[in-house]
């Protein structure tokens, strides 16, 4: 049994995407493309808002979904956004 087969299609797709942004978000970290705490948030939503609607889902189903995809992607980048030094806005 393969990942694919055990999670299911919109679920493997999903995860998948996960890891692909979370690569593309760290190598625009490292060349400093993003350089802000809010502007790697904001890209991260947009582009999971873009993944999600291309999907054929509820509105909840999407909504948790994207949330998730947030969630997993900022996790996996705060290490990387502790290394490269990424600015935050004071609030």
């Amino acid at each position: 049994m393969t990942v694919a087969e055990f999670y299911g299609g919109v679920e493997y797709s999903v995860t998948q995407f996960a890891v692909q942004l979370t690569n593309e978000i760290e190598e625009k970290i490292a060349k400093r493309d993003l350089f802000y705490e809010d502007q790697i948030i904001r890209y991260i939503e947009r582009r999971a808002t873009l993944f999600i609607q291309s999907l054929t889902l509820t509105p909840a189903v999407s909504a948790v979904m994207k949330k998730e995809v947030a969630a997993h992607v900022l996790y996996k980048l705060k290490p990387v956004m502790k290394h490269q030094i990424v600015f935050q806005i004071a609030k």
